[in-house]
């Protein structure tokens, strides 16, 4: 007695494509495991691209401090130095351009290097600890999409923001020295 077995059409294509998308899913996988930085840019990228609706629904203050720290933590050893400065400070006040160039930069980049580091990061405003009129200082949580070796995924950062011609930008990063006093703060 000879039996035969029917399949489909529909059957055999849904097997094929099964095994193309999983082919991808372990070709996407390798890419990844072999070159991190390369999928951690592509998330950079969208997240800069594509704003997050809490981000829309930030006071200007804060979107400006949330903006300038995506800038100053977006960091890749290929891109030549001057060229992050300058990310940074069109976010910045002017003094806190000098600030980044003059003390910042310097020692940020000789790590980036020495690390061949590529990040991206998310940076989320968690709350305004001290408010003076047009300068405040925003306490906000950034996460290193490809920490280097040695630095948290997530830390939280003080910054502080000026308003100048109705804009807010950034004027400088606190130290952890000045930041200690916000620490056990209660939200004002």
């Amino acid at each position: 007695m000879k039996r035969e077995i029917q399949v489909f059409r529909m059957t055999i294509n849904t097997v094929i494509l099964l095994i193309v998308v999983l082919a991808l899913i372990g070709a996407g996988f390798l890419i990844v495991r072999d070159d991190p930085a390369l999928f951690s840019g592509m998330l950079a990228q969208l997240e800069v691209i594509t704003p997050t609706s809490t981000q829309i629904s930030q006071p200007p203050d804060a979107q400006a401090a949330v903006k300038a720290l995506t800038a100053f933590y977006t960091m890749d050893y290929t891109v030549p130095e001057d060229q992050w400065q300058a990310g940074v400070c069109a976010l910045s006040t002017p003094n806190g351009c000098q600030l980044i160039q003059s003390l910042f930069a310097p020692t940020v980049y000789q790590v980036v290097s020495a690390n061949q580091v590529k990040t991206g990061c998310t940076v989320q405003a968690v709350r305004m600890v001290e408010s003076n009129g047009a300068t405040r200082i925003w306490q906000l949580q950034v996460t290193l999409i490809n920490p280097w070796p040695g630095e948290k995924a997530t830390t939280p950062v003080y910054a502080e923001v000026d308003q100048a011609n109705g804009t807010w930008l950034l004027n400088r990063i606190l130290f952890d020295q000045e930041a200690a006093r916000f620490a056990a703060t209660p939200t004002p």
